[in-house]
């Protein structure tokens, strides 16, 4: 599993080859966020979302991302409940259950294949609920899971719901050392420094 060393080093790695990537992705977002709740802002946080995420067009079509919007805008009062709650508590089994029963909410809808959409999208679907409607959602990405050795690559809520526990794991083991330097560096939530690293070291 990662030492804190290693985690430091991978951060710091991911910050020099992508020095603005991230604060660009968050100042296109809010003005997207600005806009009232509508399809065509949900449209332009996807496209967003999506290009950020390197996900390309063979993988997640026009038709698909617009079909992503529309499900996104009817699931509107879930994914407002999870904006407003207090999912951030990243230590503690409270947290986790909290995380948990909210992805048992997003499970009873459509989100991960919306209607007319060919396969599931969790890898997007998770971006989505990082950058969009809470940081405590951790990324589903195969550098991620492939640093901490999880062979499981099933797109579906249950598999989601082991990463979120795994990923909980090492972030109360890193929490308090190479996690909130990074977090008092940058000022961003401690899931985005562990996810930094993960993408790194799982890379290599």
């Amino acid at each position: 599993m990662p030492t804190c060393d290693q985690i430091r080093e991978a951060v710091n790695k991911y910050e020099a080859e992508n020095p603005t990537e991230d604060c660009a992705l968050k100042q296109a977002l809010d003005s997207a966020q600005s806009l009232p709740r509508s399809f065509g802002r949900f449209l332009a946080e996807v496209c967003l979302i999506a290009d950020w995420g390197t996900i390309q067009l063979f993988h997640f079509s026009f038709d698909e991302r617009a079909a992503m919007a529309r499900e996104i805008e009817t699931s509107g009062s879930v994914l407002q409940a999870m904006r407003t709650s207090h999912l951030e508590g990243w230590a503690d089994t409270a947290g986790t259950k909290r995380l948990i029963d909210a992805v048992d909410r997003l499970s009873q809808t459509e989100l991960l294949r919306p209607p007319g959409t060919k396969k599931r999208q969790l890898s997007f679907l998770s971006k989505y609920l990082h950058w969009c409607v809470n940081d405590a959602f951790p990324i589903w990405d195969s550098n991620a899971r492939r640093a901490l050795n999880v062979v499981n690559n099933d797109a579906s809520w249950s598999s989601y719901k082991d990463w979120l526990i795994r990923v909980r794991e090492e972030l109360a083991k890193h929490g308090a050392c190479c996690l909130k330097y990074g977090h008092l560096r940058s000022r961003e939530c401690p899931l985005r420094t562990l996810d930094k690293a993960l993408y790194v070291i799982g890379r290599r």
